[in-house]
């Protein structure tokens, strides 16, 4: 009968482990000192992104550019790769590091003809900064995940959800939740209707991964509800409490302690 009282988890409690389990198993490969002390959350503001330019592809080599520095990844060999929708994929090349550091720490060698690893956008999304910086981080997010000592939590057919977290980690987590759904109007009299999803995880997953990475960071509702979509803002709340009540697993996470040093790199 107690059982009637209890409060429903948001999320399927599958996919909360995951979560949890794969927040544990970024800190372990990709460095718990650079994601709190280092790493910030990047919003779509002139703080973030001031830069001014005089046309789309401007815009565009500069999004990148901010987005590889908030990421850590500068230094990391790729270059920007266009592809017109239905395109198809472009397989990257073998990438292989001693360990997976972001910063000045370590060092990545590409494998192949191409000594750059692409970096994939849609030439659609250069009307669309926000996605444009989600698709680029992303991109990161798999480009991080390739080169990880070990596979994610499930195994290599989870990169893609992977990849998915792993921009969130990096601090790009309100333009993945922003962008995981959308909705877009058009046809000839305005009436018509697209739904367009982007990423293996859902809007309220990307938005719960928001919520664990702001309670690890120790950042308030004030720093992220702003530059979050008004939809999502009662979803955020609730995960940030769920997530509090369930201090131990915050802990866990905070207890897990791989700094990333050129001698480990």
């Amino acid at each position: 009968m107690l059982t009637l009282f209890r409060t429903k988890k948001l999320l399927d409690d599958n996919v909360n482990r995951w979560l949890y389990d794969g927040y544990a198993w970024a800190l372990r490969n990709f460095g718990s000192d650079i994601f709190y002390y280092d790493t910030v959350l990047v919003t779509p503001t002139d703080q973030h992104f001031p830069d001014r330019v005089e046309n789309p592809e401007q815009m565009m080599a500069k999004i990148f550019d901010r987005v590889r520095a908030y990421a850590g990844m500068t230094s990391w060999p790729c270059e920007l790769l266009a592809l017109n929708t239905g395109d198809d994929p472009v397989l990257p090349p073998a990438v292989t590091a001693e360990r997976a550091p972001r910063g000045p720490a370590g060092h990545i060698s590409v494998s192949g003809d191409r000594p750059y690893v692409p970096i994939v956008f849609d030439r659609t999304q250069l009307g669309n900064p926000e996605l444009l910086v989600a698709g680029f981080a992303r991109e990161l997010g798999g480009y991080l995940c390739a080169v990880a000592p070990e596979e994610p939590p499930g195994g290599a057919e989870y990169r893609g959800h992977a990849a998915d977290l792993l921009a969130v980690f990096m601090g790009f987590g309100v333009f993945m939740a922003n962008t995981a759904f959308m909705i877009k109007k058009g046809g000839c009299s305005g009436c018509g209707i697209t739904v367009h999803c982007h990423g293996n995880l859902t809007e309220d997953e990307f938005t719960y991964a928001l919520a664990m990475f702001a309670a690890l960071k120790g950042i308030e509702h004030r720093g992220v509800e702003p530059s979050l979509k008004s939809s999502l803002r009662p979803f955020y709340r609730k995960a940030v409490r769920e997530i509090m009540n369930d201090a131990d697993a915050i802990v866990r996470l905070k207890d897990i302690c791989c700094p990333i040093t050129p001698a480990m790199a």
